[in-house]
């Protein structure tokens, strides 16, 4: 073997070990196990609530929405249809995330609600509402506009 190819099969080998490596190095149950976006870039923008618990959205003319923005502001819109109307209604608030970046709380009307961030991506954020009154974790999926 020559060494080049020695080199090139030193290179493959090395770049599979750290790839094997990384994988378990995701700081979310769900993933992602990499990313070069940080998390608080992730959640910035604007997501349509698709899932909570087994509930799909939007149905029956309802949907819900947010608006993460770069400050920490925050916007909760509710969407619904009812005899051919169509209503929103939208809720100020705030967002940050718990000291060790596990949980994701929202300000909405002075009341914080806590979710345990389980996936965050640019694209999905999966949450659980284990703050659900008592009842079992309740997970929340949203989707990027």
């Amino acid at each position: 073997m020559n060494k080049k190819a020695i080199k090139t099969t030193g290179y493959v080998a090395a770049a599979a070990v750290m790839t094997f490596n990384l994988q378990s190095c995701g700081k979310y149950e769900d993933g992602p196990g990499l990313s070069l976006r940080t998390k608080k870039a992730r959640v910035v923008g604007d997501w349509d609530v698709v899932q909570i618990g087994a509930q799909l959205f939007p149905q029956g003319g309802y949907s819900l929405e947010f608006e993460f923005e770069k400050d920490g502001d925050l916007k909760y819109t509710y969407n619904y249809s009812y005899y051919g109307q169509t209503y929103s209604y939208t809720y100020a608030g705030t967002w940050d995330f718990s000291s060790d970046k596990e949980d994701l709380d929202m300000t909405i009307d002075g009341q914080v609600q806590s979710f345990e961030i389980q996936r965050l991506t640019n694209k999905e954020m999966w949450l659980d509402d284990t703050n659900n009154g008592g009842n079992a974790v309740q997970e929340w999926k949203l989707e990027a506009q």
